[in-house]
């Protein structure tokens, strides 16, 4: 499939879809990947957040390979991070953890490459 008509296809895809393609693609490439089910602490915030849980904003990929690891937020091709999100990749990046917001496996391959992981 060419460019133009993947970029199509994933502009219509879910992000549960582009999700399971990124993690099939870095497990393929060794990665461990733990899915966070952020939107799940999300949807659940509603109740009391107890300490030492998933917090809503948390990245939905973590993934670990040669004692590096890296989160990816996992968006549609017109999705937008919610204030929690960008307050929990900052809290990351600070702890010195690179954070990608990856719209497509293509993302994440570039995100790799230019990171020489």
């Amino acid at each position: 499939m060419d460019g133009k008509r993947r970029g199509r296809a994933e502009q219509y895809a879910t992000e549960a879809q582009i999700q399971q393609a990124i993690v099939n693609y870095l497990q393929a490439l060794g990665w461990y990947v733990i899915v966070t089910d952020a939107g799940e602490a999300a949807r659940a915030s509603r109740q009391r957040h107890r300490q030492g849980r998933m917090r809503p904003g948390t990245p939905d990929l973590v993934a670990l390979k040669d004692g590096r690891g890296v989160l990816f937020e996992v968006k549609r091709a017109r999705g937008r991070l919610t204030e929690r999100q960008r307050a929990e990749h900052e809290l990351a990046r600070r702890c010195g953890v690179p954070v990608l917001v990856a719209r497509s496996v293509e993302d994440v391959e570039r995100f790799l490459e230019e990171a020489g992981r």
